[in-house]
């Protein structure tokens, strides 16, 4: 008794050894970085064939790498996270020196800035833009989605041991003895509804006291269950449909979210182009004035003008600096926000600049983009496919009325009780079972509401998608007004550089003739085509926004992963 106690102990030990062994390796092998490179590499061939199916052109989805890890921050399990020190720094216990410099203030250095266009701009927020890279999640976990359920729908294997350890005492011939029972099994789910399955079993006991088998069998089980009236059909895969066309639509989703980004990229850059240009204008108004401040302060100190005009021509200028500081913290300030909506660090130091772009007012009339924009919409495509979803929802309802009719049967084969072998099956030893079952419930008012309740939502899907279609047509021509208002501010603030301009050398050539005795009309001159320059900036700016907005309301906007335009 002693010494099989002792055995026992001794198996024990080295299983756990086993186990412990079978740890180690696997995880010195990178497991983790094997399921996650697995998921990747099938995820993204599915995402990249249904955008080919669905788009006929594929884009960047990628996630980025991933080795499983989690950090080792120490609070991961702390009650009480993040502590806050109650004390406030030094720096903000003592005033600041209130000292106010006389240059305009600093952009950090254009010329030490690397210059950005917007192709880099869109590529660079292709790849790390933070909502973006959510949308590219949101793709994935679709396609995670599909993976499982075309799993579902696939043999399934399941293999598996038990081992049991008992001490009879006096009650049996032998004390203590050890029951091993493996399973193997393979199920597979029908299309049309029901399953089958194959189960092999084996059992094998052993007497630990006299180190004998006192027992061994198996047993081989094949069954299935089918029905025939409710649950049977299509609608037995209604789950696999459901996934199939929700990675469809998060396919739709994902690039109306990048033709989003590629608009609100763009629109930014284009602000900073016009802030650009405004600092420049600012430069150029405070240079005037600075040289007009010149000339003026001679005419007073030849008495051509009173001392009052030398001020107010004072403060042009420092009117003039104040534009300019406040252009380039707008800009420095636009360029932060920027670089935050492209993901990239605040601290790197780009400059954006102007490049030469393939954009064009499209040749097409009201009726034309409206027309195109119902059929190249891909949030309205969405809408109108999920009217389907409610429809085969419906089906589904009706399906539930009809009573549950299912036919089973199994075949089960043992092996021979005189022999103490597992695989010694005996033919003659085959149970065939068969069963038909029918079930007719009589109370329906749970399938009678279920079903109403489909048919409100068809009716919601129908009428969400006759709004959504009205908000496409809406936003359709709210852009083409857009664009044209756009164009015709453009064209306005370009007469009027032309007319201030005009007005302005006027101006100074009165006052230089001295039919002048204010320098007023002249500061005025000035200020006005300071301003008509930063308005034609801004509408240059949202013309370029009003050509990009068009596209993406029509669903024609078409950008590659490099940034670039394509047709």
């Amino acid at each position: 008794m002693k010494k099989s106690i002792t055995q026992l102990c001794r198996w024990r030990v080295r299983a756990v050894l086993c186990l412990l062994v079978l740890a180690v390796v696997l995880a010195g092998t990178g497991c983790d970085q094997f399921w996650i490179n697995s998921a990747d590499d099938i995820a993204s061939k599915i995402i990249r064939h249904r955008q080919k199916q669905t788009l006929g052109t594929t884009s960047d989805s990628d996630i980025g790498a991933e080795d499983g890890r989690v950090g080792s921050r120490g609070d991961m399990y702390s009650f009480t996270p993040s502590r806050v020190d109650s004390k406030v720094p030094d720096s903000f216990r003592r005033p600041a020196r209130n000292e106010i410099e006389d240059e305009a203030i600093s952009t950090n250095g254009f010329g030490d800035a690397i210059p950005f266009r917007l192709s880099d701009a869109l590529e660079y927020a292709f790849h790390n833009a933070w909502d973006f890279q959510t949308q590219k999640e949101d793709l994935y976990l679709s396609a995670l989605a599909l993976m499982t359920e075309r799993q579902l729908w696939t043999p399934q294997f399941v293999a598996g041991v038990r081992g049991e350890y008992a001490n009879y005492g006096q009650v049996r011939d032998f004390d203590h003895a050890m029951t091993a029972v493996s399973e193997l099994s393979v199920t597979q789910r029908l299309p049309y509804g029901g399953e089958v399955a194959a189960r092999v079993v084996n059992v094998l006991m052993r007497d630990i006291g006299r180190h004998t088998t006192s027992g061994e069998s198996g047993t081989a089980i094949l069954e299935a269950n089918i029905p025939l009236l409710r649950g049977a059909g299509k609608v037995a895969y209604e789950s696999r449909f459901q996934a199939e066309r929700n990675l469809v639509y998060a396919v739709r989703d994902f690039e109306a979210a990048r033709r989003d980004l590629v608009v609100d990229v763009a629109g930014d850059f284009f602000d900073l182009l016009a802030i650009k240009t405004q600092i420049e204008s600012a430069e150029a108004a405070r240079e005037s004035a600075m040289l007009e401040q010149d000339r003026t302060q001679a005419w007073v100190d030849t008495g051509r003008l009173v001392q009052i005009e030398a001020k107010r021509i004072d403060v042009q200028v420092l009117d003039r600096s104040n534009d300019v500081n406040n252009a380039r913290v707008r800009y420095e300030t636009a360029l932060d926000r920027f670089k935050i909506r492209i993901g990239m660090p605040t601290q790197e130091h780009i400059d954006v600049v102007d490049e030469e772009l393939d954009l064009f007012e499209p040749d097409v009339t009201e009726h034309q983009a409206v027309e195109t924009a119902i059929a190249y919409r891909l949030d309205l495509i969405n809408t109108m496919d999920r009217i389907d979803d409610a429809k085969r929802g419906v089906v589904i309802a009706k399906n539930n009325f009809l009573p549950q009719f299912d036919i089973s049967g199994s075949i089960t084969t043992n092996t021979d009780p005189n022999k103490k072998n597992s695989l010694s099956y005996n033919t003659e030893r085959t149970l065939w079972q068969g069963m038909v079952e029918l079930e007719v419930p009589l109370d329906r008012r749970e399938e009678r509401n279920v079903f109403r309740a489909a048919l409100i939502d068809l009716r919601r899907g129908e009428r969400a998608y006759e709004l959504a279609k009205s908000n496409v047509i809406l936003d359709v021509r709210s852009a083409i007004r857009n664009l044209q208002l756009a164009k015709q501010s453009m064209a306005i603030q370009e007469e009027n550089i032309e007319v201030n301009e005009e007005r302005a050398a006027q101006a100074n050539e009165l006052l230089k003739r001295g039919r002048l005795s204010s320098s007023r009309d002249t500061i005025e001159a000035q200020n006005a085509i300071q301003a008509s320059k930063n308005q034609y900036a801004a509408a240059v700016a949202d013309y370029r926004l009003a050509i990009l907005t068009l596209q993406r309301s029509c669903g024609t906007l078409r950008v590659d992963d490099q940034g670039h335009w394509t047709r």
